[in-house]
Order: structure tokens, then sequence, then C-alpha cells
């Protein structure tokens, strides 16, 4: 599914247009300001924020279960990239309030 523009305010010049953003590794959108360049970073889309929430939720019911059966649980790369996500989002979301 291709993005849909998105009316940018550049932090760095103050310039105003609409762009097409592009996806980064973990799904954040991208842009860069056509005026001065510089790099933009845009929260995850709702259905990115959806699944890293939901795969978030199951590996700390999959961590909690071994804990509970004495073994060491953890999250795994992915499940550390998966939650870093949701908090950059967080933050992201946050700055642009």
């Amino acid at each position: 599914m291709a993005l849909q523009p998105i009316q940018i305010i550049c932090n760095a010049c103050h310039h105003t247009s609409t762009e097409i953003p592009t996806r980064s590794f973990l799904g954040f959108q991208k842009i860069s300001c056509p005026h001065c360049h510089a790099q933009l970073t845009y929260p995850l889309t709702s259905g990115f924020r959806a699944t890293y929430a939901i795969f978030a939720v199951l590996i700390i019911l999959s961590i909690m279960l071994n804990l509970s059966q004495g073994q060491i649980g953890f999250p795994g790369l992915i499940g550390i990239a998966m939650i870093y996500a949701l908090v950059r989002d967080w933050q992201i979301r946050k700055q642009l309030k």
C-alpha cells in the first residue's frame, strides 16, 4: 500500500510543504525537506503501531511463561527492535503535539 502525502513543517527552516514519505527499516515515515534537505521522521502508521504492540504483549507473556517455569526468557533482537520502535514512536508523537 502506498503512503499518502503528508503536510510537513520543517523543524530546521519552518518551510511548509506536502510530501510523500518513505519508510525506514522499522516502519517510520521519513521525509526530506525540499527547501533545506533536513531529514524529518514522522510516527509509525496505526497498522505498524498495532502490530508492534500485539507482538510486544506476546513477547512479554512468553517471557513471563518462561520465568514461571524457572527458565530465563529473552525477547530476541526482533523483540527488542519492536519495543524500541514503540518507545521511539511515542517520543515522536509527543514532540509533534
